[in-house]
């Protein structure tokens, strides 16, 4: 494929990405039981550019994109639980 055809395809993904994050903010929403994509959070970052966390089944990823690209910046590890020293205290008898 030549730079164009590259170009043209960024381009229509882009599109069609910004498509969904302006659907969610709408409000437009499916029931969720039969949803396996997920736009969890967006942070714009200022002319055209943006950072998303999108889920797809029980995996989420951190995209990043602007007005004609997109891309994948990391599959992001389940949230991990920060230990409370007290709480742990307490379970163990002090």
């Amino acid at each position: 494929m030549n730079r164009v055809g590259h170009s043209t395809v960024r381009a229509t993904v882009a599109s069609i990405f910004l498509d969904l994050v302006a659907r969610v903010r709408d409000g437009f929403e499916r029931r969720r039981s039969s949803r396996r994509l997920r736009l969890q959070e967006t942070l714009s970052l200022g002319e055209k550019r943006f950072l998303a966390v999108v889920q797809f089944q029980q995996q989420e990823f951190l995209v990043g994109g602007t007005g004609n690209s997109i891309a994948l910046l990391a599959r992001l590890d389940a949230p991990r639980r920060t230990p409370d020293p007290s709480r742990e205290l307490k379970e163990a008898g002090f």
